[in-house]
């Protein structure tokens, strides 16, 4: 107590000069506060704020401004992190951007970031996301970013395009057909179309076939034949004939459409047609007066004709008439047979003859087949002037068909 009541004093007035000191050095070693600037994007003056570090976050929050994931802070014109110290010489003044929301729908898949960029692309960029050609994104890539954004991206996918005997390469987003041809420029026109259709999806494969197609009409003339009429006529002998009218063909005029397919004709279809010129048909009289003949040969005919002549033989059947077949027997086509049955015919070189077979191959022509046994057979073609020997066959019309 006597030491404390001997040196109490001086204690007290220790105390009091140490905590002046320290009031001193504390003034001396803490910075004082300084003045700074902070620009925030979209005013048109800046925020003054005091600080007493060098931390630009600290700045920012002595601003009022709290920073989030996605705005960006400047410093000397780059972007610098929250935590970054400014220098204690030069400049006091940085510049604030605060980010906006993207929510992008990829392909499909949703994402979502923040970002502080000044557009769209930039703000894709900065997340690894290039829009390549034939991308289909719903807003344009100069779109600013200064409010939320919802985007749909669609990446391009490889396209072959064959038109004829060319194949393009090009990439599209689209989700059809048309909307990849628009995408690659090559719209369809009038009648073109694709396989697989235009409306449907694009396929797995990205193959796609262009078919150009045009159309255009051709005016035709074909021929119409003109028919022959033959016309009996008393006064003349049988055999002969007389033109009583000349034929003349007529002209049809068709209008024809005519379709290409990538420049190849794939179909024509008429259209309409008309008749330009009416035919005339040939008038022929043909005798019916019965005039017997005598031949060189000794031998009454009613009727000459030039005749192509061929020969058979056995054929292991009977005839037409049920007889088997001997020589002298000649066979005639079912018209002529119908006529002719059991009546002669003179051959040069063959002798007299009597129709008693059916040659279905001589239809058509005036044409007779001569039978020759197998034992004697000789091949005949040959045309010939035959004589048609009397009496003329009951109910003959004077006209052999």
């Amino acid at each position: 107590m006597d030491l404390i009541k001997k040196y109490g004093r001086h204690a007290a007035i220790g105390l009091i000069v140490l905590g002046i000191a320290s009031l001193f050095l504390a003034f001396i070693i803490s910075p004082a506060k300084a003045n700074a600037q902070v620009w925030v994007e979209g005013e048109e003056r800046p925020i003054n704020v005091a600080v007493n570090n060098m931390i630009i976050g600290n700045w920012l929050l002595s601003a009022g401004i709290r920073i989030f994931p996605g705005d960006a802070v400047f410093f000397s014109g780059l972007e610098v992190p929250p935590s970054f110290t400014i220098p204690e010489e030069g400049s006091r003044l940085i510049y604030y951007r605060n980010s906006f929301p993207v929510a992008l729908m990829k392909d499909g898949i949703s994402y979502s970031f923040s970002s502080s960029s000044l557009t769209l692309g930039d703000a894709l960029w900065q997340q690894g996301i290039a829009v390549k050609p034939g991308d289909d994104i719903s807003l344009p890539l100069e779109t600013p970013l200064d409010q939320p954004l919802e985007v749909t991206l669609y990446t391009g996918k490889q396209v072959k395009i064959n038109i004829g005997t060319d194949t393009f390469e090009t990439y599209s987003a689209a989700q059809t057909i048309s909307g990849a041809l628009r995408n690659a420029g090559i719209p369809l026109q009038d009648l073109d179309y694709t396989i697989p259709a235009e409306s449907g999806p694009l396929p797995v494969e990205g193959f796609i076939e262009v078919i150009r197609v045009s159309e255009e009409t051709l005016i035709e003339e074909s021929v119409i034949a003109y028919t022959s009429e033959r016309l009996p006529d008393p006064e003349l002998a049988i055999g002969e004939k007389k033109v009583l009218q000349t034929g003349q063909n007529g002209i049809r005029i068709s209008s024809i459409r005519v379709r290409f397919e990538n420049g190849k004709e794939v179909s024509r279809e008429t259209e309409t047609e008309w008749i330009s010129k009416q035919p005339i048909s040939q008038k022929t009289a043909y005798g019916t007066q019965v005039v017997v003949q005598t031949s060189p040969e000794g031998l009454n005919y009613w009727l000459t004709k030039d005749i192509y002549i061929t020969s058979y033989l056995d054929t292991g059947n009977p005839t037409a008439s049920g007889i088997w077949p001997y020589y002298g027997v000649i066979a005639v086509s079912p018209e002529w047979y119908s006529i002719l049955k059991g009546t002669s015919i003179f051959v040069p070189g063959y002798g007299v003859g009597t129709v008693l077979d059916v040659c279905p191959g001589c239809v058509g022509k005036p044409w007779i087949d001569v039978f020759i046994p197998t034992e004697d057979y000789v091949p005949w073609s040959r045309n010939e002037t035959v004589y048609f020997l009397a009496p003329v066959p009951p109910g003959f019309s004077g006209d052999l068909p």
